[in-house]
């Protein structure tokens, strides 16, 4: 192999080695963030439109391992630790109880995020995990807005 054909290498090696940062694209799981405080838009439970008035009170925050939900007066109500699955999108969340009717329970879901809203649906005690944004039987889905943006 000739100087000019290793530099030639060479050089085709360091382009494809930079092409994702070229591309916007990186090998490395989108980072998720989800962090901030939400409220309810729409929300579904096996199939069916849960009633505005029964999500209107509820505040959701998320943070980097718990997502928490308060009623009016700000007492929590609902608490789970989760942890995601990024490869694919929309991601694949795996929530923990830690406040409900029973602590320690596990629910498989999906999850999707922007900069001002999030879509979560997963599967309730009994349920099949989800593949879509549609809410099955023993599912519940909800598209939440950060505060900020539900005002204005």
């Amino acid at each position: 192999m000739t100087c000019f054909q290793k530099r030639m290498r060479l050089i085709l090696v360091l382009v494809l080695a930079t092409l994702p940062a070229c591309t916007g694209r990186s090998s490395d799981p989108p980072k998720a963030e989800l962090g901030g405080e939400y409220r309810i838009i729409i929300g579904e439970r096996n199939g069916t439109p849960i009633d505005q008035q029964e999500l209107s009170d509820a505040t959701i925050t998320i943070d980097d391992k718990t997502i928490t939900v308060y009623d009016n007066e700000r007492k929590e109500i609902f608490a789970a630790t989760y942890t995601l699955e990024t490869k694919q999108i929309p991601w694949q969340i795996t929530l923990i109880s830690t406040k409900a009717p029973e602590i320690g329970v596990s629910a498989k879901g999906l999850i999707e995020a922007n900069q001002n809203s999030v879509k979560l649906i997963y599967a309730l005690p009994n349920g099949q995990p989800p593949t879509d944004f549609k809410a099955g039987p023993h599912q519940q889905m909800f598209n939440m807005v950060k505060i900020d943006q539900a005002s204005g």
